[in-house]
This record gives C-alpha cells, structure tokens and sequence, in this order.
C-alpha cells in the first residue's frame, strides 16, 4: 500500500465564490482506495472537558429556538450530552438622543436594544469532539448573533504538589505545641509512627 497526497488549492462554488479545500490523504492498495473513516491517533493525549458553557446572544427569538433546536440535534448527532439549555434573563439598553446634532435639545428620540440569551451546558466531552462539535456549530450561527465559549478542562496535580500526611497520635504531640515530636529511633520525618 502507497499513500498519495493530492492538493486541491480550492475551487469556485456556485456563486463565483472562491472556497479553500484542505489537504486529501488517499491510501492506494492493490484493490483502490481504502476509505479512512477512523480516528488515526498521534500518540498524543487528548484533552478532557469537566464542562463547556455555550452562550448565545440575539435580538430575534426566532432565531434563538431555531437555533436551540439545530444545536439541540447537532449534539444528538455527535453524541454530546447537553445537561442544560436555559434562558438568563433579558437585558434592555435605553438610550435616549436627540434628534439633532448639536441644538433643539427638547426633541429627543428613545432607542431601546433587546438581548436576548440562551446557555448551553455540555458535561464530559473529549477535546477533539469538542472542536469538531464546536466548529460545526459555529460555522451554522446565524447572522446578528454572538457566542460565548467557556471550557472546563481537567488536569493533573503536579507532581512537586503531595498527598497530605496522615494524622499523628496524640501521644506524639509537645504539650504546649501543635507539631509531633520525632522518634528517636527513626531516621527520616516520613517516618512517624
């Protein structure tokens, strides 16, 4: 088996729109093409996500439950799991001004901008279906419209930071101190009995 790498530099869609294409990995084998449909791994490890908090903002609630229910079968398709979809309450921005630039200060105009939110929490998903969800569903986000990710990410403790000691007798503590006095009879402070 051989592998071929072919470059598409991009191509006209059909709205004389120039789309970029990626780099295509085709492996030719005595019998064609081999489909490559699974996750080749790097060796490297993948990131865990504790959660990612989605936030959505518009002005048309439309729009916000049509996008509800994209993300809501997006995440069904993908196998993420959605915890909770809820509502924040909406803000209102008034500003009053006046019609005129600079006199005639009793004709003003009230402007009033409605925002309204929808919070997407996602628990317990690998990075890399994180960025394929995350880019699939940021690249469908309708115009007029912004999103907000937070990611959760879970860590290892370091290594320079240790268990804590087990607790000491309290036969083993001075009178008039906190800390335990060391046997004689050991070498080390680990060493406690």
């Amino acid at each position: 088996m051989s592998m071929r790498y072919e470059y598409n530099p991009g191509y006209v869609n059909g709205l004389g729109v120039f789309q970029k294409s990626c780099l295509i990995t085709k492996a030719v084998g005595s019998g064609g093409y081999i489909d490559f449909t699974q996750h080749m791994s790097t060796g490297k490890k993948d990131d865990l996500y504790r959660q990612i908090t989605l936030e959505v903002k518009g002005h048309d609630l439309a729009i916000l439950k049509s996008y509800e229910t994209f993300t809501s079968m997006a995440a069904q398709e993908f196998g993420v799991n959605i915890a909770r979809i809820y509502e924040p309450p909406r803000v209102f921005t008034r500003m009053s001004l006046m019609k005129s630039v600079f006199v005639h200060k009793k004709h003003f105009h009230q402007y009033e901008m409605r925002t309204l939110y929808k919070v997407f929490e996602l628990k317990h998903i690998t990075g890399s279906t994180a960025s394929t969800f995350l880019e699939y569903i940021q690249r469908n986000l309708p115009e007029g419209m912004a999103m907000k990710v937070t990611k959760h990410r879970l860590e290892q403790f370091p290594e320079h930071i240790k268990p804590p000691v087990a607790p000491t007798k309290p036969d083993q503590i001075q009178e008039g101190s906190n800390t335990p006095v060391e046997n004689s009879t050991t070498s080390s402070p680990d060493a406690l009995t």
